[in-house]
């Protein structure tokens, strides 16, 4: 899967249909996600009551489950949603630090043993603890891995029977099958606490317009390195880029990712 072949339309259509994304979240990162979504032209809500899973539900187009601050009560309230949904709408799971920390490997592991997942999105470290690697995971971060990220992506995707965005270095977008390969990033993404989850839930707005897992994967990890790389121009530091990131995706269109990669084309060429 290439560039060319990336569904552009979706990003309008995001936008125009404005979907509702219920986010289990990371405590820590919980507004830079609902901004990030909000940006994007999507819908944030939260909970953290599982007595409302079932109508949080209903109100959903997507799910995003993030493992970040994962305890039992949060558990309990993933169960719920999972449950309720039943299926029926497509599910980001986040992997947060499960090649760093046994019991959330194990939480991770155990839901996705008991439900279906439309996408996993995760980093080196992450994806290749569930893989059934030794990871090499340095707290949230992916840490120094050893594997070749794209047969473990693979691998991961196959085991699972579902769609794996590995980001890193080179994002890796794949249904065990087809791969995309995305070398666009910027620094500032890699130390913004928050951009995997950011992504994660934007991903799942995508998924709600979108044909194929791996095109409206491959399509929210373009864009979203896009904005990063963009955003990483005008600010040296970490504080005024997330302001010009935020400015970045508040800008996203059809048009303004044609752009982009024209700009990208070009730039390469010139190399």
């Amino acid at each position: 899967m290439e560039n060319a072949d990336l569904p552009y339309r979706l990003v309008d259509q995001v936008r125009r249909k404005n979907p509702v994304v219920l986010t289990i979240a990371n405590d820590v990162t919980a507004d830079k996600v609902a901004d990030g979504l909000s940006a994007c032209g999507a819908s944030p809500i939260m909970s953290k009551a599982p007595e409302e899973a079932a109508e949080m539900v209903n109100l959903a187009d997507a799910i995003t489950i993030n493992l970040g601050t994962i305890n039992q009560t949060q558990l309990s309230l993933i169960r719920a949603v999972l449950d309720a949904n039943a299926g029926r709408r497509p599910v980001v799971l986040d992997p947060v630090a499960v090649g760093s920390v046994d019991y959330r490997l194990k939480i991770a592991k155990q839901l996705l043993d008991d439900y279906y997942f439309t996408v996993i999105r995760g980093n080196a470290s992450e994806i290749a603890a569930l893989a059934g690697y030794d990871s090499a995971g340095h707290g949230i971060d992916a840490g120094a891995q050893q594997k070749a990220p794209v047969p473990v992506a693979k691998q991961c995707a196959q085991h699972y029977h579902t769609c794996v965005c590995l980001t890193g270095p080179t994002d890796v977008v794949t249904d065990g099958q087809d791969i995309f390969l995305n070398a666009t990033g910027a620094a500032m993404l890699t130390v913004n606490v928050g951009s995997g989850d950011m992504l994660s839930s934007i991903t799942a707005a995508y998924l709600t317009v979108g044909d194929t897992p791996i095109a409206s994967s491959a399509l929210a990890a373009k864009l979203f390195s896009l904005a990063g790389a963009n955003a990483a121009q005008q600010a040296a530091g970490l504080g005024r880029w997330q302001a010009c990131f935020f400015d970045e995706l508040s800008q996203l269109d059809s048009q303004w990712l044609t752009d982009q990669l024209a700009n990208e084309r070009d730039d390469n060429d010139d190399k």
